[in-house]
């Protein structure tokens, strides 16, 4: 009886362990999901879609806990419109959550990058990252004196004389060189516009340094294209102080994909074949 009686209570008291012990881990999620957090944006390879990016964006604006936002920036640029349409959904964020936006630069923030780390309220980079490339470019190729050696002459009907500017089928005339100088520099212009919007301080010197160079993070530090030199952990901290956020927050990486590779090699079939060659882009 002594036996059963022993055995029951050691049965009781590892019940209650257990109960004890589920309820303090529960306890330890529940503030855990209630801690502050940065949610950690990844902006990798050359830009050719906005999608995956503005997704996420829209994802975490009614994240209570997310208080800051950083971009891993680690990007040579990419296709003028994918880069502008991350710029701006950014700043929309910004405005409609009051969340803070932080830039950290890898190895490379160019070109179209550079011009998404515009809608951060900072931008770090280490000193031997490459930030700058500000400018446009867009690059046509022709057929015309392959098409003569087969043979093969295309007939075009148009509806103005400038729709098939950039045809591969001809070569561009002085007229279609000039029209789409214009257009590059429209662009340029528009680019430079916006760094000046976000580094007044750039206003005197802005033709200088935009010509397409690209800087160490070092210079770029020291000619005001980046607001501080650190690492990742740097733009932490930096979060942390502009989100005002007391204790250690919790990091959020995005989760990874199953099928990586796959993905970006079909993303960029599709943007080398409808974007690239055919539209001026930020390289």
């Amino acid at each position: 009886m002594k036996g059963l009686l022993k055995f029951v209570r050691n049965i009781f008291l590892f019940v209650i362990i257990v109960l004890a012990i589920r309820g303090c881990l529960s306890l330890i999620k529940e503030r855990e999901q209630k801690k502050d957090a940065i949610y950690v944006m990844k902006l990798e390879e050359t830009i050719f879609s906005s999608e995956k990016i503005i997704s996420e964006i829209r994802k975490i604006k009614k994240a209570k806990e997310i208080k800051a936002v950083i971009i891993r920036i680690n990007s040579p640029g990419g296709t003028i419109g994918a880069s502008q349409e991350i710029y701006h959904e950014l700043l929309k964020f910004k405005e409609e959550t009051g969340k803070k936006l932080v830039c950290s630069i890898e190895n490379i923030g160019a070109s179209g990058a550079y011009y998404v780390s515009l809608a951060c309220d900072k931008v770090l980079a280490l000193p031997g990252s490459i930030v700058g490339s500000i400018g446009v470019i867009s690059i046509f190729f022709t057929v015309e004196e392959l098409m003569k050696e087969v043979k093969i002459k295309p007939f075009i009907i148009k509806s103005g004389k400038f729709k098939d500017t950039g045809s591969p089928f001809r070569t561009p005339n002085e007229i279609d060189i000039n029209y789409l100088q214009d257009v590059v520099m429209k662009l340029y212009n528009n680019f430079k516009e916006d760094v000046v919007k976000k580094r007044p301080q750039l206003k005197d010197k802005i033709d200088e340094i935009a010509d397409g160079r690209v800087f160490t993070g070092k210079e770029a530090f020291e000619l005001g294209l980046i607001d501080k030199l650190g690492s990742f952990s740097d733009a932490v901290s930096t979060a942390i102080e502009l989100a005002q956020i007391k204790e250690e927050p919790k990091i959020i990486w995005p989760k990874k994909r199953e099928f990586p590779f796959l993905e970006e090699l079909m993303q960029k079939i599709k943007a080398e074949i409808l974007s690239k060659l055919f539209s001026p882009t930020f390289m």
